[in-house]
């Protein structure tokens, strides 16, 4: 009798379980459980044997309608958010950021892209980890330059907070929110970096990075499945803290995980809202000791206000250039004088070298660089990525040294 019992339960259990929407757990718990085993396989050449398999992967779906709804995507699922994308001013959001991102794409992003392929990716190992420092919220150029790396270090100034819940707050609140992303994005949009006092402006209406990344983590084609705020133990591994508690940290971290959309690759961005002066990193080695225990590393510099240029400096130039294997950047990085004269680094030169442009001294310019410019041979930069926006008259440097053993 106990064994037809425990029968009947167990083939009602079933019943039940093949009834039920596996695609997306009930939104009260915010999470669904993802199955991407063989589905991750779409290309043999890409596999990499001596990683292991992840089998499951846990979504926080509130956390990606919510991110979808700040970037101007439509919903994918009924929730929440999907009664709001109905108001005008999201309608008129998501029309404005459409045509700003299809613009950008057409103009930049789309012949980034395929310089990667076709030259960039060719000279590097595009297999490590990714540091921006100076970064800001720009996870957007970085992904488009670096598009096979696992994992993004980014660190700049600008803070992290708590995203408004906007599926709770007030339409009105909801526009000038809205209102106030887009006019933070203003920049990346024409000129392809944020401008620091503008950002200071724009991100006390959104509250800190995190709309940004989300706007660009969704518009890149990926979807949010994790976000964690942290703080940095003394040996450099994480320790998690709540995220209204993040702003008293001395070291105050979010961790980001997605996944492609497409390929379901999975990817991790870390960003750290700190001063990387010498006097910040003084204050905060357990942050150099987290960059440290991933070397070597690519390294990505642009846009970054010639500040490694500066005596306040020089420390951060000291761990890129003991923890890169490739670093990629524009003049407003470190002096070439950092690099020339080093056997263990080689110079690889694109686009063209001219003074900097006149929100900066003209002390900065480097004749050296110059030199070697124009020792090099022209090497075509086909896109626009920096101060130079309105002449277009870019330059980036690729410089690459010996590997170094990891963890060394």
């Amino acid at each position: 009798m106990r064994t037809k019992y425990l029968l009947t339960i167990l083939l009602t259990n079933m019943l039940l379980w093949a009834c039920t929407d596996k695609k997306e757990i009930s939104s009260t718990s915010g999470t669904d459980s993802l199955v991407v085993a063989d589905t991750t396989i779409k290309n043999a050449d890409t596999i990499n044997t001596n990683e292991p398999i992840v089998n499951e992967v846990v979504k926080d779906t509130v956390l990606d309608n919510a991110a979808r709804f700040i970037s101007g995507l439509p919903q994918l699922t009924e929730n929440s958010f999907t009664t709001l994308q109905a108001e005008m001013y999201w309608r008129e959001y998501q029309t404005s950021m459409d045509a700003n991102w299809e613009k950008m794409y057409k103009t930049r992003l789309s012949k980034m892209a395929a310089w990667e392929k076709s030259t960039f990716s060719n000279s590097i190992d595009d297999s490590l980890s990714l540091f921006y420092p100076f970064s800001g919220p720009d996870f957007l150029h970085a992904f488009y330059l670096f598009p096979h790396s696992k994992e993004f270090v980014m660190a700049a100034l600008e803070p992290i907070r708590e995203v408004v819940p906007l599926d709770t707050i007030s339409e009105k609140n909801r526009d000038e929110f809205l209102d106030s992303l887009g006019n933070s994005l203003r920049d990346i949009f024409n000129k392809s970096y944020f401008i620091t006092t503008h950002m200071e402006n724009d991100l006390k209406q959104v509250k800190g990075v995190l709309p940004p990344l989300y706007f660009f983590i969704e518009r890149s084609g990926h979807e949010l499945l994790e976000q964690k705020f942290f703080t940095l133990n003394e040996d450099g591994t994480e320790k998690e803290v709540k995220g209204s508690q993040i702003h008293w940290q001395k070291t105050p971290g979010v961790k980001l995980i997605f996944r492609d959309r497409v390929t379901l690759e999975i990817k991790t961005l870390y960003y750290y809202s700190i001063s990387i002066s010498n006097a910040g990193l003084n204050d905060r080695p357990a942050f150099v000791k987290f960059i440290e225990q991933r070397a070597p590393l690519n390294t990505f510099v642009k846009s970054a206000s010639y500040l490694m240029h500066k005596e306040a400096f020089t420390k951060i130039k000291s761990i890129i250039l003991k923890n890169s294997n490739h670093v990629f950047q524009d003049d407003t990085g470190m002096p070439y004088k950092n690099f020339k004269n080093r056997l263990e680094w080689t110079g690889q030169f694109y686009g063209e070298y001219i003074k900097p442009v006149s929100s900066f001294s003209s002390e900065l310019y480097q004749s050296d660089l110059d030199s070697a410019y124009k020792a090099s041979g022209k090497r075509d930069l086909p896109f626009s990525l920096g101060y130079h926006w309105s002449t277009k008259k870019q330059n980036y440097m690729l410089f690459s040294k010996a590997k170094i053993a990891p963890n060394q």
